[in-house]
């Protein structure tokens, strides 16, 4: 009997701390949201929306040589940004992906695109609309981009 209480209450006493725990950790989260910039917050999005699931992959249109569509279904399109610049993939006549035909994406760091010349990984993979939705996308990241290299140079 003895035994039986003591192993209860090593037990409720486990619970309770770990209760605790997760109340800390929730207000530490709490507390890093309201002092995160936007584009952590942009990040913390997207990773909250979870994995992306790819199915029946038809087709592809090559951006640029570090951007490409997949086509998925009559209307689902994926803009993949790559880590570089990929040598073969604007003129390429074909290219290999590491997904599956039926493909869930976790993390999309470990997935590529072969091409005859070059093996490249990608950065990111998002859902969009259209070719020309993701065509915009990357102007504005471009820009967003180039507005923050001249900020950096002024503050020299």
């Amino acid at each position: 009997m003895t035994r039986l209480i003591r192993t209860t209450l090593t037990t409720s006493m486990i619970a309770a701390l770990g209760a605790l725990g997760l109340a800390a950790s929730a207000a530490a989260l709490t507390a890093q949201d309201e002092t995160a910039s936007p584009a952590a917050t942009e990040t913390e999005t997207e990773t909250r929306n979870g994995p992306i699931r790819i199915r029946n992959i038809n087709g592809y249109a090559v951006l640029d040589r570090q951007h490409l569509v997949l086509r998925a279904g009559a209307s689902r399109r994926y803009l993949v940004t790559l880590k570089r610049r990929c040598m073969g993939l604007r003129g390429s006549t074909g290219v290999g992906l590491s997904l599956d035909n039926f493909a869930t994406i976790h993390n999309p760091h470990f997935e590529y695109v072969q091409t005859r010349q070059d093996r490249c990984y990608f950065d990111t993979i998002e859902q969009v609309d259209s070719n020309d939705e993701a065509r915009a996308l990357i102007a504005a990241r471009a820009q967003a981009a180039a507005e923050a290299e001249a900020d950096a140079e002024s503050m020299r």
